[in-house]
């Protein structure tokens, strides 16, 4: 095989996960001796992962798209993408290094409302029809927006072979996913970003 990322040492990729979760720490985990962080869920919360921080960053958009490549780099997906807007950099940056690695995954994009003209699409991209798709959030509480995009992807007649998060707060959004079907398959977990900071 001539895509180095398809023969990748996973020792290389725990590496690439140690220092994506130092990163994560260092830029985007926040806490507090008490509840004082709105989530998008409603609820407050002592701790606050603002993962924008990392996913636009140089550094963590390569090691996410390293990562999370290696990860469904064998499923034939084709295409990789989430509810706009914590699930954009995720899919842009897996894409550009399936492009690197010639095994390319377009990207796309899952509006929160339909296009206001033309075809007043809610999904933006070039996925063909019936294709298998995976589906990124950065931070998931609920999973509310996640299986949101999971409900516009079905009725468009796409298949979800992966749903991937950066961090799972720990909050339920798993088990919701577990009762529609659907396996989380998360980078990190809250308690990682806690053990870190205590450590």
């Amino acid at each position: 095989m001539t895509a180095r990322s398809r023969s990748e040492p996973a020792n290389e990729i725990e590496t690439f996960k140690t220092r994506l979760l130092k990163l994560l720490h260092k830029k985007s985990f926040k806490q507090s001796p008490s509840e004082i962080f709105r989530l998008s869920s409603g609820q407050m919360s002592p701790y606050y992962i603002d993962a924008k921080k990392t996913t636009l960053d140089p550094e963590g958009a390569f090691l996410i798209g390293k990562i999370i490549f290696w990860q469904i780099r064998n499923l034939q997906a084709k295409g990789i993408g989430g509810l706009t807007l914590g699930a954009d950099p995720i899919s842009q940056s897996v894409a550009l290094i399936s492009f690197i690695e010639k095994q390319p995954i377009p990207a796309f994009i899952i509006r929160k409302e339909p296009k206001g003209h033309g075809t007043q699409a809610w999904i933006e991209g070039s996925l063909p029809v019936r294709a298998r798709v995976v589906v990124v959030e950065d931070v998931v509480t609920t999973a509310a927006s996640t299986l949101k995009a999971i409900e516009r992807l079905k009725e468009a007649g796409h298949i979800i072979v992966k749903v991937i998060a950066l961090v799972d707060r720990q909050e339920g959004g798993e088990r919701n996913l577990a009762k529609a079907g659907y396996t989380l398959d998360a980078l990190f977990g809250l308690d990682d970003l806690k053990a870190l900071a205590d450590s």
